[in-house]
């Protein structure tokens, strides 16, 4: 009997455990061979992907196990360990290779930001805090995500979702070209050239120094942050509505509940760009 035969023989959390003991089965077969649902395929894809290391840094107890809970519901990511300040983290952080820090900033023995600028190579930070005054001097020490207390469900996977995309991009860094000429934008992916009309974009996403360019049919990765990437383009064609995101002036629709409609894609506002989203509507 084949690999594939063997595995349709069980549902897709036990053909997991059974895949952790053939690792040298072709990926794609396993895949395809335990996907009998949607949500078994995305399984099976967290599965394949690689593991990404957390630590969770709160003194806060409920707040420790919540970010816990919401962590184990992903299978790439491995959760190292739960701390209750920063000092106890230093010794995991030296001697594992920890690429998420998920932190709380307002802490008795010492303050989660203050914390961060210490480490000299720092990992991906995503601070968790009740006060959304620190927003600020999170992202300006580089804080990859501000995630509010209580974290919503729906607000961690957007977190997740951007972190994944963050260390795929990582892993081909050196594969991304980026040019840009009057209305159109070439963007080499490994071996792949594309060429983009400005005027298709929809909207850009900021991943630290990488920009993922949004259009209709495709999404592409530039080796460019975003607003390098911005100030390349007419001015009067896109326009900055949040630490993350850019978007095309032309494809705004209406805002909705905080977030700025463009067809099927809903995204946030930042506070500090809102009074020029509004001015930017009434022109639209």
């Amino acid at each position: 009997m084949t690999s594939m035969g063997v595995c349709k023989l069980f549902n897709s959390q036990t053909a997991l455990s059974f895949i952790s003991c053939f690792s040298s089965i072709e990926p794609l077969a396993l895949t395809l061979c335990i996907a009998d649902s949607r949500d078994d395929l995305l399984t099976a894809k967290q599965y394949l992907m690689e593991t990404i290391n957390c630590i969770i840094v709160d003194d806060s107890r409920l707040d420790r196990l919540i970010v816990e809970d919401f962590v184990q519901q992903y299978a790439d990511f491995k959760l190292k360990g739960c701390f209750s300040n920063p000092l106890e983290c230093i010794e995991t952080l030296k001697t594992q290779k920890i690429d998420v820090l998920f932190i709380d900033i307002d802490m008795p023995v010492m303050n989660g930001v203050d914390f961060f600028k210490t480490l000299k190579d720092p990992p991906v930070c995503v601070f968790i805090t009740g006060y959304a005054d620190y927003a600020l001097e999170a992202f300006e020490i580089h804080a990859f995500e501000f995630l509010l207390k209580p974290v919503k469900k729906e607000r961690f996977e957007e977190a997740v979702r951007r972190l994944r995309d963050l260390f795929q991009i990582q892993e081909k860094a050196l594969q991304y070209e980026l040019h840009f000429e009057k209305d159109k934008i070439t963007i080499k992916e490994g071996s792949s050239i594309n060429k983009v009309q400005s005027n298709d974009i929809i909207y850009l996403e900021a991943l630290t120094n990488y920009t993922k360019v949004v259009t209709p049919n495709k999404k592409y990765t530039t080796l460019c942050n975003l607003k390098n990437f911005i100030d390349k383009l007419p001015p009067e064609k896109f326009l900055r509505i949040h630490r993350s995101y850019a978007v095309a002036v032309d494809k705004i629709q209406r805002v909705e509940n905080g977030m700025l409609q463009l067809g099927t894609f809903s995204l946030p506002i930042g506070k500090t760009y809102r009074q020029q989203i509004n001015k930017v509507l009434l022109k639209v």
